[in-house]
Formats: structure tokens, C-alpha cells, sequence
């Protein structure tokens, strides 16, 4: 199978995370999203792609989809043909590029298909993607279609992007308060705005950025010592840290750390 993930520059990297290419086929392979903040819209070319509902049923997803800012784990198959070019959206991100809120993209924590959300966009931008046979150049072809609509779009909010920015940088580890006191902004206004543009509050979303930036960490590490864990990231003690990890995964630590390739 083809993979290939690419990481756009600047001023692209300010609102896209990474743009994909999943193509050929492959052996029922699961993946599972955690809550990060982010969002996915995943171009899907007649492939075999499955997900639990909330009922732990397997659904089959036949069309284009978005996979807005998830509150609970959610699991992907990806069946035995897959073709599917992906853009994984940071916070903000989509609705700078798309003029959409973000969370008007949250469905009961379940992906919506792209096409009631985009309408006439999604067409232009398949149609393209379709006639085009390889991987890298499809990916090009996304990347260029974003930075036409960045260039139409307005700038956002600095107060909401402030704060957003404020949090990402400390990894989450960062007060609600000391988030006001960094982006100019009061405690009301900024839960509000939260709210309004990604619907969800800021504590949340801290804590979605401290749970990423702690599963990215022990990617990298050989061996973990989870109470150096606890003080790097602010937890009160062990047992705070085993609660964020079955909140956000499902599962205690040692399960996430033992299944880490699951997770993305």
C-alpha cells in the first residue's frame, strides 16, 4: 500500500497539521483517533473504510467524510481497498480555510460526510484529485486548492487564536487564567469564544494538547517513568494521570504504551 504524508509550509502550517495519501490495499487495519483537537477531511475514492458507533457497531462509510473535534476515542477500519487523500486540520484550521466553526463539525462523535458541510466545494475538489493517478501529485493538488482558499479568506479572531496558540505552545499545561492573561483577553469572553468557534471550552482543549503532547513523547522514549510523567505534565498524582489516560483512550497507561501504534 501507499502511504505518504506531507506537512505543508508556511502560512499553510499555521492551520494544517499534515495532508495524506492512504492507496492499495491492506490487511483490516485499525486505527484509533483520540481527542486532539484537530480535524480530518478524508477524500474517499470507493474504499473499504468501517467505524464503531456509539453502540460499538460496525458501520461501513462509502463517501467523502469529516471527522470533526472528537470528545471520545473513535475507532477506523481501513478495509482491504483503500484510496483515500486526507487533510488533517489544526484547531482553527477549517474554519479559516472552510469559513466553517468547527464545531459545527461535531455529530455525537461520529464522522458526517463532507458533502452536507462543504456542498459545492467538495465536487471541484474530488473531480480533480480523481483524475490524477499519483499519490504525490494528488497531494499537491490539495495543498494548492488550500492555500486558494486561504488566500480568500479573512483573518480570525487574535483573541481565539491567541489562546489557541498560548495553549499549544505549553502543551497544555497551561491555566485558563494564565491563557487570558497571555491573549489580552477575560475569563467569560474566552470560555465563550471557545464555544462559539470550536465548541468546546478551554480547559478541555488544554487537556486534549497535554494528552497529544504526552502520547507523542512516549513515542520517542525507551523507557517510561510515569511519575516523571506526572510532574512534567501538571497531573495532582498517579491516580489523575490514569483517569486523563482511560478519558481520552479507553485504556490504563501501560495498555495505551503497550498498543501505541493503535493510536494516532
Amino acid at each position: 500500500m501507499i502511504v505518504r504524508f506531507s506537512k505543508p509550509a508556511f502560512p499553510l502550517s499555521k492551520y494544517v497539521e499534515s495532508i495524506y495519501a492512504y492507496i492499495g490495499s491492506s490487511s483490516e487495519i485499525a486505527r484509533k483517533l483520540i481527542p486532539d483537537g484537530k480535524t480530518d477531511l478524508m477524500l474517499n475514492f470507493s474504499s473499504n473504510l468501517y467505524f464503531f458507533d456509539e453502540k460499538k457497531k460496525k458501520q461501513e462509510i462509502t463517501k467523502s467524510l469529516i471527522q470533526g473535534i472528537r470528545r471520545e476515542p473513535l475507532t477506523f477500519i481501513f478495509g482491504k481497498n483503500i484510496n483515500i487523500i486526507g487533510v488533517r486540520f489544526l484547531p482553527l484550521g477549517f474554519s479559516k480555510l472552510l469559513n466553517i466553526p468547527d464545531k459545527e463539525l461535531q455529530y455525537k462523535n461520529r464522522p458526517v460526510y463532507a458533502k452536507d458541510v462543504m456542498g459545492n466545494l467538495l465536487p471541484e475538489i474530488e473531480e480533480k484529485i480523481f483524475e490524477e493517478s499519483d499519490a504525490d501529485k494528488k497531494i499537491l493538488i490539495i495543498e494548492n486548492w488550500l492555500l486558494e482558499l486561504f488566500n480568500e479568506r479573512k483573518p480570525l479572531d487574535i483573541l481565539i487564536t491567541g489562546a489557541v496558540q498560548a495553549i499549544t505552545q505549553r502543551k497544555g499545561t497551561i491555566s485558563v487564567k494564565e491563557v487570558c492573561d497571555n491573549s489580552g483577553g477575560i475569563y467569560k469572553k474566552i470560555q465563550r469564544t471557545f464555544h462559539d468557534e470550536l465548541g468546546i471550552s478551554p480547559k478541555l482543549y488544554s487537556r486534549m494538547v497535554r494528552f497529544e503532547s504526552i502520547h507523542n513523547e512516549l513515542r520517542t522514549l525507551k523507557e517510561v517513568d510515569w511519575m516523571s510523567i506526572v510532574g512534567k505534565y501538571n497531573f495532582y498524582d498517579q491516580s489523575h494521570l490514569i483517569k486523563e489516560f482511560k478519558f481520552f483512550s479507553g485504556t490504563s497507561p501501560e495498555e495505551f504504551l503497550s498498543k501505541i501504534d493503535l493510536f494516532v
